[in-house]
């Protein structure tokens, strides 16, 4: 005979499952939206910075070759941050109801696009930036990919020693199924020591008299684990810095 008590009890124990896979889901979208809002204000700051010293520049300059040199810039990094926008408009679109969408993403392309973003800070401090790229290429969410490699990249070229030009070294490589990415410098470097447990913590930065908002480091630690990955930090006072990425 069955029980009705028995009956109620599993009825409620599988919609308690139903609306737990509920509030899981909702709490993953609120982080993503967390996240895309981060990406907007943090990353975008530096292209726009960019464009306003290319129009200063070129507003200021009667030579024919600087203006030209100026536009073709301008033309360059408009369009790139435009295609940034558009593919994160596209996200921001579809995120409410599916995971964010992975695409084939070539990292050559992905480091060149936010080389150009920090193209004045480069040329300012005269960085050298190699690759040794084993991976060249991997699965994953192309806006979450530009945001990781832009914000540590930009964060080698703003902590660095004086006068000596930011030495800035990228390389990708895969052990044991695994694909990693890892950026190393020659700047400033953290103690990990004293600052360790504060590395990722939203708004900490480990350097004063530089414009930093803490965020981030914060932001692409986020984005990472919540596509199942993680990232790691070794690093000296001085001799520099080195995160490793795994996807």
């Amino acid at each position: 005979m069955i029980n009705p008590s028995q009956v109620a009890i599993e009825n409620l124990e599988e919609q308690n499952k139903k609306l737990l896979k509920i509030q899981h889901a909702l709490e993953k979208k609120v982080s993503q939206l967390k996240d895309f809002a981060g990406i907007i204000t943090h990353d975008v700051r530096g292209p726009a910075h960019n464009i306003s010293k290319m129009l200063e520049m070129y507003e200021n300059t009667d030579d024919p070759e600087l203006k030209k040199a100026s536009m073709d810039y301008l033309k360059k990094i408009s369009n790139d941050l435009t295609n940034n926008l558009n593919e994160l408009i596209q996200i921001l679109q579809i995120h409410l109801e599916k995971d964010i969408p992975a695409s084939d993403c070539v990292f050559e392309d992905v480091i060149n696009s936010a080389a150009l973003q920090l193209q004045d800070i480069i040329q300012q401090k005269n960085a050298v930036i190699t690759m040794d790229l084993a991976v060249t290429n991997i699965l994953y969410p192309k806006v979450y990919l530009q945001s990781i490699l832009y914000n540590l990249l930009s964060n080698s070229l703003k902590y660095t020693k004086p006068n000596i030009p930011p030495a800035i070294h990228i390389s990708t490589y895969e052990n044991e199924g695994n694909y990693y990415l890892s950026l190393s410098d020659n700047g400033l470097g953290i103690d990990l020591n004293k600052f360790g447990h504060l590395l990722f913590k939203f708004q900490k930065s480990f350097h004063s008299g530089y414009d930093s908002k803490g965020i981030g480091l914060y932001l692409i630690k986020n984005q990472i684990e919540e596509q199942g990955g993680s990232i790691n930090c070794t690093s000296e006072p001085q001799i520099g810095t080195k995160f490793t990425v795994r996807f």
